[in-house]
């Protein structure tokens, strides 16, 4: 299928969106309704505020990664209700099956077959079921997925959305059989000390994806894919073991490392690589976009002042507030899309001298359709700007 003569998303993109959508939001909602069955309203107000209280800020820092581009607010809503919905409900249910097929295979007793599932199935299960969003960008929305801080940054909100819900369900159950006091400890250690840690393991997925989107080669990619889920999961098995250990045995060692070792010795670490890499991918990004918007001006699709404005996110947002000031709300929605678009026709000129053309069905969000659409908030925005202000 190929767009239409105004450059509308072919129906494939729509429907698969559509279906998307209505995926998470089913999933999100069942698995809340399962959480919230026989537990009290007290309980759940608590439950919920302590799984939600550090979420703005984790997802906050993921979003600071990425100031060049404007990524969809639907799509990162999209992201976050994947892993919280999608994730988490496929994620539990598949553990459930493989510690079933387990403890009949192998004889295990209740005990065993539970930390088998921790350690080994729950992190490859989970994983794979947060790494299925990342996978969908990269096969149906590659327009979306354009770098490794894309992929950060995907994969972090689909992480993050999951370890609201998973949190959730353990505040509720410990509501119910320590109290407040306890729950308020494990806030502690999960919702402030670790409450990183899911955003981590999938954002070394969504690095994989990443790095496959900017290479050409088929063996390179699958690597890259197979290399940062095979991280995620790693580290992920790593924190089930010691919660394991640490609940079997007692160990007061094993304890100062959860609470110490784990946190400020690999997610605070891990985190900062995550900034490290984002940052300096950002300044190549800068100056490949900066190269296609002198293209740009030459053709009279951009302006100079273009140039700087649209590689810095305070003049981006300084202008478009200035408009907003002076020509009001219909004068600062065409600039912000005008500059969307330009930010997108850059990336799209960078993949394509790369070798890189996206399918039919994604053909609307190509660099044709988009400097057609640019063309036309250009002309609209000039006519706003020599109106009178309303």
């Amino acid at each position: 299928m190929s767009q239409n003569v105004h450059g509308a998303p072919a129906p494939v993109w729509g429907l698969s969106i559509g279906c998307l959508g209505t995926a998470v939001v089913l999933g999100t909602c069942c698995i809340l309704t399962l959480l919230a069955v026989g537990t009290s309203p007290g309980s759940l107000v608590i439950g919920g505020l302590l799984a939600v209280v550090v979420a703005p800020f984790y997802a906050g820092f993921l979003l600071w990664l990425d100031p060049l581009e404007h990524e969809p607010p639907w799509l990162l809503a999209i992201a976050a209700l994947w892993g919280a919905g999608v994730a988490t409900f496929v994620g539990a249910l598949s553990t459930v099956i493989l510690e079933g097929m387990s403890t009949v295979a192998l004889g295990l007793d209740a005990t065993a077959a539970d930390a088998l599932g921790s350690v080994l199935f729950a992190p490859v299960t989970e994983e794979i079921a947060k790494g299925a969003f990342l996978l969908f960008l990269f096969v149906m929305a590659r327009h979306e997925l354009d770098d490794v801080i894309d992929g950060i940054v995907y994969g972090g909100l689909v992480g993050l959305g999951f370890a609201v819900v998973e949190d959730f369900g353990y505040y509720l159950i410990s509501l119910a059989e320590g109290g407040v006091t306890a729950t308020g400890i494990l806030f502690i250690l999960r919702g402030v000390l670790t409450g990183f840690g899911h955003s981590f393991f999938t954002a070394l997925t969504g690095l994989g994806f990443g790095v496959a989107r900017t290479v050409s080669s088929g063996p390179l990619r699958v690597l890259a894919i197979a290399g940062g889920l095979t991280a995620g999961i790693a580290f992920h098995a790593l924190w089930n073991a010691l919660a394991v250990a640490t609940a079997m045995t007692g160990s007061v060692a094993l304890v100062v490392v959860m609470l110490v070792g784990y946190p400020f010795g690999i997610l605070l670490p891990g985190a900062v690589g995550l900034a490290v890499v984002a940052i300096v991918h950002a300044r190549s990004r800068r100056r490949a976009v900066k190269a296609a918007l002198r293209h740009a001006v030459e053709e009279g699709l951009a302006r100079p002042e273009d140039l700087e404005t649209l590689t810095s996110p305070w003049r981006r947002r300084a202008r478009q507030l200035r408009l907003l000031y002076r020509y009001g709300w219909r004068a600062f929605w065409v600039r912000r899309r005008l500059d969307i678009a330009l930010a997108d026709w850059a990336y799209r000129q960078w993949h394509r001298s790369r070798g890189d053309r996206l399918p039919r069905f994604l053909s609307a969000f190509e660099a044709e359709a988009l400097e057609a659409r640019i063309r036309r908030w250009q002309h609209e925005l000039d006519r706003l700007l020599v109106a009178p202000a309303g």
